[in-house]
């Protein structure tokens, strides 16, 4: 963030709070206060937004489906280790 003085809202700890807690006015924050920010915060803050967001819409979903969702999340954090693991190994 530059260097004088920003809203109460831009700052960090609010914003990340924003993001976490209440996504959808954390991305309304970011993307219309996009020139404050610098490239690197601005992914962050819309990363943690996005995950939260999709954290927050399986809690909309009936719970067969939540369950599935889960799963499927699952399975992909660990293919995706499994992989970064043999892909490390392979290049020793």
């Amino acid at each position: 963030m530059s260097k004088k003085k920003s809203a109460w809202y831009l700052r960090p700890k609010p914003l990340l709070f924003f993001c976490l807690i209440t996504p959808p006015i954390g991305y309304l924050l970011v993307v219309f206060n996009l020139d404050r920010f610098k490239n690197e915060e601005r992914m962050s803050y819309l990363t943690l937004a996005t995950i939260t967001a999709s954290l927050w819409v399986l809690r909309f979903l009936p719970r067969t489906v939540g369950i599935y969702v889960w799963s499927a999340i699952l399975a992909a954090i660990l293919a995706g280790e499994a992989i970064h693991f043999l892909n490390k190994r392979k290049h020793k």
